[in-house]
């Protein structure tokens, strides 16, 4: 019996999940808390979500892609302000048939120089409108960031989760090996009955079953946090440290409140619709003429050279030409029209990103408390007690191992809300188009 007792005394020191000694309200949480630090691989061989981010905002292609969509539009408002070129020409009269030299053989030769002249301020709301434009494009480009960041955060969480849980998984094969090696040795002295042996042995065909999905839950958050960064599906990635765990602070109305404030998606729609309302004006404008100025030297081969100036006007007014006016102020009109709308429901569905986030994020943090300060030490008393039954002949083998179990499969839950908690926190902080902490 004194054999037994240190060897499955061994097996509970080393499967312990929460403090040594029972514990209960806020010590038994902080001391589960601390148990979960101590898993982690230490600060110097492990990659933090920092440099993950920074990684994928550096390189990921469809965020370098935005990002010269940006510059590309912010290229467009010089050009928009930009006057037509003036044109340079020559023109030659009275030249005859037979001559081969215009210059010398024709009666006059002109030099001219003429430029069209917008009025009523068309070419600055065009540069108004390309402004815009150019904001809606950076602010696209800002929006595909916090995508990007928030994509990363998940696949860190995923990564965290799925590395702590093999954690777990390839400590409980190791224990679990030693109690079927145990059972088999008590099985051959008579001491412990058959089916006793066959139930660990069945227990370590699921913590190995488990593994395989472990793995394979792996190499998915392995090749998405690859891809985000830009870098083949197959490069491997080492054991990541614990996310910063915290919870957040503010109502469901603050957080909302930050979102239609901070949402690119919202800024840009604003933007677009102040392009919209800025084109409208210039289809307006479009309506009056512009101005035609010419200067012409006239050489002379015969008598005094002089010289000449044009001024002309064109007619927006004519019936023939109205339609292109009308249509495009139409055209821009209902765009405008269009992006109010629009952005009547992006301000809804991001009300309604934000409260369904904090509702998840909050659930999972309660969730979270309830495991560090009452179920996994309360967990780890039943073990104890159950260890102490069993040593006392008050329990069978089969009531350790359950016990066991239990513990073990808290733990893997425990990680899989932390896990969970990250993904739902990078979530809202995408909602709202900030960060939280």
């Amino acid at each position: 019996m004194k054999i037994q007792t240190f060897f499955f005394g061994l097996i509970i020191v080393a499967s312990v999940v929460a403090p040594s000694s029972a514990q209960t309200g806020a010590d038994s949480g902080a001391s589960v808390a601390g148990w979960a630090r101590d898993r982690v691989t230490a600060p110097d061989t492990t990659s933090a979500l920092a440099s993950f981010l920074d990684q994928a905002l550096n390189a990921n292609p469809r965020l370098q892609a935005a990002r010269s969509r940006s510059r590309s539009a912010g290229a467009r408002i010089p050009q928009a302000g930009a006057w037509d070129d003036p044109q340079v020409g020559i023109e030659f009269f009275a030249t005859p048939v037979t001559s081969a030299n215009p210059f010398k053989d024709g009666m006059e030769t002109d030099y001219f120089l003429q430029q069209m002249i917008p009025l009523f301020g068309k070419k600055g709301l065009m540069s108004d409108a390309a402004s815009a434009g150019a904001r809606m494009t950076e602010e696209s480009a800002i929006a595909v960031e916090r995508d990007l960041a928030a994509g990363v955060k998940k696949a860190y969480a995923m990564l965290f989760s799925v590395q702590r849980r093999i954690g777990v998984n390839t400590e409980n094969q190791r224990l679990l090996k030693q109690i079927v090696e145990s059972a088999f040795a008590k099985y051959r002295v008579g001491t412990m009955a058959q089916s006793d042996v066959l139930k660990s042995q069945v227990e370590l065909g699921k913590l190995q079953n488990e593994r395989s999905e472990l793995d394979q839950e792996l190499v998915s958050a392995t090749g998405m946090m690859n891809a985000l960064r830009g870098l083949p599906a197959r490069t491997p990635i080492g054991p990541v440290a614990d996310p910063p765990l915290s919870h957040i602070t503010g109502s469901p109305d603050e957080l909302t409140a930050r979102a239609l404030e901070n949402r690119p998606e919202i800024r840009a729609m604003t933007f677009e619709l102040q392009m919209n309302n800025a084109e409208i004006a210039a289809s307006e404008r479009e309506r009056l003429p512009d101005l035609m100025v010419r200067g012409t030297y006239k050489k002379m081969t015969e008598g005094t050279d002089q010289w000449a100036a044009m001024f002309s006007v064109n007619i927006p007014i004519a019936p023939w030409s109205g339609g292109k006016y009308s249509g495009k102020l139409e055209e821009n009109t209902l765009a405008a029209r269009t992006t109010e709308h629009s952005l009547a429901e992006m301000r809804n569905m991001v009300q309604v990103e934000v409260r369904d986030a904090w509702a998840k994020t909050s659930s999972r943090w309660e969730q979270i408390e309830r495991f560090r300060r009452s179920i996994l030490p309360q967990a780890e008393q039943s073990l104890q007690s159950n260890l102490v039954a069993y040593e006392t002949s008050r329990a069978d083998f089969l009531s350790l191992l359950d016990s066991y179990r239990m513990q073990q499969m808290l733990k893997m839950d425990y990680y899989m809300l932390l896990g969970e908690y990250e993904a739902n926190l990078a979530q809202l902080e995408r909602a709202i188009g900030a960060d939280l902490r």
